[in-house]
């Protein structure tokens, strides 16, 4: 009688195939997972805002002020815990009931914003361009525990006492980015949401709501 099997080399070299087809699958998973998991930086911020708001023809929607009137409006942010950041990898959003808007180091500020650089140091991006992130302190993209930064609002207007019935009632800080064609209102007294995102992960770093008053 004839016993017929497997040489030991053969067998040896099919555990080693399938080691090495488990290990690469290990591998590939274990990739995925580490992917996945890219966390936004873990932070603390708190939002306030600045909201001189000054107009002296009340009846329309436009603002009218002198062009010397610069009071730094906007909302500002301060990180009071947590991890380090750079500006240049954030957005800010911006929503108000339908309309919403986003800041990043892509978004041009308006020429013709009133703020006052002088007391607001503005963000450039890398083609040289002003950003709506401004630093009240002085400093640089960095973002440090300690830190606080701002949307600066290009300008402002108040129609109270407006009788046009295509004019919205109120106190409003406005965004016209350049070359946007096109003005976004944040209304006094009415909530708005902002968000702040990480663009490396694209995950939510943080989000939360305030009222202009």
């Amino acid at each position: 009688m004839k016993d017929d099997g497997v040489s030991p080399v053969i067998g040896v070299m099919l555990m080693l195939v399938v080691t090495i087809i488990i290990a690469a699958m290990v591998s590939a998973f274990s990739g995925t997972v580490a992917q996945d998991e890219t966390l936004a930086p873990q932070v603390t911020l708190s939002a306030s805002y600045v909201s001189s708001i000054t107009d002296t023809d009340k009846t329309n929607g436009v603002p009218d002020h002198l062009a010397s009137f610069k009071p730094n409006n906007g909302i500002t942010f301060r990180l009071s815990g947590g991890d380090s950041f750079s500006l240049r990898d954030i957005t800010v959003q911006l929503r108000q009931e339908e309309n919403v808007i986003n800041f990043d180091m892509n978004t041009n500020l308006n020429s013709a914003a009133a703020v006052d650089t002088d007391k607001v140091t503005i963000l450039k991006n890398a083609d040289g361009n002003n950003t709506y992130f401004g630093l009240p302190g002085g400093g640089d993209a960095l973002i440090t525990v300690g830190d606080s930064f701002m949307i600066v609002a290009d300008d402002c207007y108040d129609s109270t006492m407006t009788t046009d019935a295509t004019i919205a009632k109120g106190r409003f800080l406005t965004w016209s980015p350049e070359g946007s064609g096109s003005t976004f209102r944040l209304q006094t007294d009415v909530p708005f949401k902002y968000t702040i995102t990480d663009q490396l992960s694209g995950k939510p770093m943080q989000s939360g709501t305030l009222i202009i008053r």
